[in-house]
């Protein structure tokens, strides 16, 4: 059918109005076919516009406290009676004395100069000395008047000690901040608390939560707020919603319960969830793992506005030099999207919070950057795999490399309600809070490219490698290849494996390596109580191709070093037709 220019505007007027209803959700009249309320169906119009704007910028500063400046908080300890079949050399049950250590748990005013490294010290450190959290700890044990077990929840106990302290605290001196008609934090008070800081030695799940957190972003009450006789508040509820934190715990001592207290500050930071499969390697860190929050990642510090990427150019081929990334502040961006990220910090474990498993370049995919939790998926230097879960015995096995699979830090499985990742007992290690494996240098793994494994793959389709290419003190050097991902050296070999055959004969199996650029294999051999790629003798250099296709394995004779305490090693390497070689694979060890 044909339509007159008027017409057809006319229509697509219409069909664009129509649209816009089905999409807002707004009704006609069904009398008229006018707008009901033509005041509800613009604003809420409007909110759907802003809505589909693409956010370009992280959000700065913090979300229920501020990120910069002074925060004073309240610490209180608190011990139930009852509780003295709990043992603990950090906080022995004690009915009259607090442990030495709380009085350093905290600073009580701004200060750059740490005789520990306390809580104070941590978002000091993190902040590059933006915020400082303070705070007074409450000079005395805290007993709950009753014993733990004759409290329906722990509700009810924080309400009797707030309550009961109200004679004793002076609370309007922990309401500092308050939000300004735009949003923004200003030290003004608002007649509500801050921050308290709950610390209980010990107490049962039934109080708390069955699942057995040991801290929460939320400070439980008995209703709604408690008024102080100092005219403020203290507000029952969760961020922005409430006034504090509860953790138990205490037992465990004061190195462990800053981390745990600066993770569930945290939330007030950035918001409610948790970063994924980053044990160790952030403070918002979550599953597989528990419990394993310490130095911050750069998307946190930078999503707080305390340090700043530097940006990598896609397209352009460059070098940079990487210093330590917790002490500087230094990390890379390849902003491939606004919802795509690589990002690359070099983890030198220098500073006290940097609990990384491995020393050298640690590579993240970050998806959804712009929201907090993002996903963060640390690309391991040893790999992406395919894992088998033995139900029968309960063991994770690691099978197969892939890929598209998961890593040790972060697979996990729940099968019948066990937790099968990479930890012991189900698994051979304790992977999953990272190891010496875990970061791309010059000797384990220096290629992170389309085809390596891990992989640089992503949705925004744009190929690309990394290579770190050398390393002076504790920075290092990176290469990135664009215009052609294959420029550098071949990706590390994977999944060397060896089979003893008859007549002293060795079978040598490994995945092929895909570069489209590749000519040969070298096969290696030492001897050694243990390997050392120091003394290696070449045996043979095989072409990568045999009838068309990527060869695989080699049969080669093995010949035995004669000394019973002396084993033999093989490892190969990968070699392009520009003559550049990859790094060793993983050896295999021969009896």
């Amino acid at each position: 059918m044909m339509f007159s220019g008027k017409s057809s505007s006319g229509s697509s007027a219409v069909i664009f109005l129509m649209s816009i209803l089905l999409i807002t959700g707004v009704q006609l009249n069904a009398q008229t076919g006018k707008i009901k309320n033509k005041k509800a169906f613009f604003e809420k119009l409007a909110r759907k516009k802003q809505k589909t704007i693409v956010q370009k910028e992280l959000n700065i500063g913090g979300k229920a406290i501020p990120s910069e400046g002074t925060v004073k908080a309240l610490f209180i300890f608190i011990q139930f009676d009852d509780d003295s079949t709990t043992k603990s050399k950090n906080w022995p049950y004690d009915t009259i004395n607090l442990p030495d250590w709380t009085k350093q748990f905290v600073e009580n005013k701004p200060t750059a100069k740490f005789k520990v490294n306390n809580l104070t010290q941590y978002f000091y450190e993190m902040s590059n000395g933006k915020l400082f959290l303070t705070g007074d700890v409450y000079p005395e044990l805290v007993r709950p008047v009753r014993s733990m077990h004759s409290y329906k929840n722990i509700s009810e106990v924080n309400t009797e000690i707030l309550t009961r302290l109200d004679d004793k605290i002076d609370f309007s001196k922990y309401d500092n901040w308050s939000k300004d008609e735009n949003g923004k934090f200003v030290m003004k008070p608002d007649g509500k608390v801050d921050m308290i800081f709950l610390i209980y030695r010990n107490f049962p799940n039934k109080l708390f939560f069955n699942q057995g957190w040991t801290g929460i972003a939320h400070l439980y009450l008995s209703r709604r707020y408690l008024q102080t006789n100092d005219g403020v508040i203290i507000k029952s509820g969760s961020l922005d919603k409430g006034s504090g934190i509860i953790i138990r715990g205490g037992k465990n001592g004061f190195y462990w319960l800053k981390y745990i207290a600066a993770h569930e500050f945290g939330h007030f930071l950035l918001g409610a969830g948790h970063i994924e499969g980053t044990t160790n390697l952030a403070l918002m860190t979550g599953g597989p793992v528990w419990n394993a929050s310490r130095g911050m990642h750069s998307w946190e510090r930078a999503r707080l506005g305390w340090m700043k990427y530097t940006d990598v150019k896609p397209g352009i081929d460059a070098g940079y030099i990487l210093p330590d990334y917790m002490t500087t502040g230094s990390a890379l961006r390849l902003k491939l999207s606004e919802k795509e990220w690589f990002v690359i910090e070099n983890r030198q474990k220098i500073s006290r919070h940097d609990k990384a498993g491995d020393k050298g370049i640690y590579i993240y995919h970050i998806l959804n950057p712009y929201h907090f939790a993002p996903s963060v998926f640390v690309e391991c230097a040893d790999g992406n795999w395919n894992f088998k879960i033995d139900t029968t015995n309960k063991k994770l096995i690691k099978s197969s490399p892939n890929p598209f699979g998961k890593n040790e830090m972060n697979f996990s499985k729940y099968v019948k309600g066990k937790n099968y990742a990479c930890f012991k007992p189900v698994y051979e290690t304790n992977a999953a809070w990272g190891d010496d494996k875990d970061a791309f240098d010059l000797t384990f793994n220096n290629v992170f490219s389309p085809v390596s494994n891990p992989s640089s793959f992503n949705k925004a389709k744009i190929s690309f490698t990394i290579e770190v290419t050398g390393k002076t003190g504790n920075d290092y050097v990176l290469k990135f290849y664009f215009k052609n991902p294959y420029a550098g050296k071949p990706a590390k070999p994977q999944f060397f494996r060896s089979k003893k055959l008859h007549d002293n004969k060795l079978l040598l199996t490994w995945v092929p390596n895909k570069e489209p650029d590749m000519l040969a294999y070298r096969i290696y051999r030492t001897y050694g109580k243990t390997f050392n790629n120091k003394n290696l003798n070449k045996l043979v250099e095989i072409p990568f191709l045999f009838n068309r296709e990527p060869l695989s394995e080699f049969i080669i004779k093995h010949e035995a070093p004669g000394k019973a305490d002396v084993n033999t090693y093989y490892v190969l390497t990968a070699v392009d037709k520009n003559g550049n070689e990859s790094v060793l694979s993983d050896y295999v060890e021969v009896k």
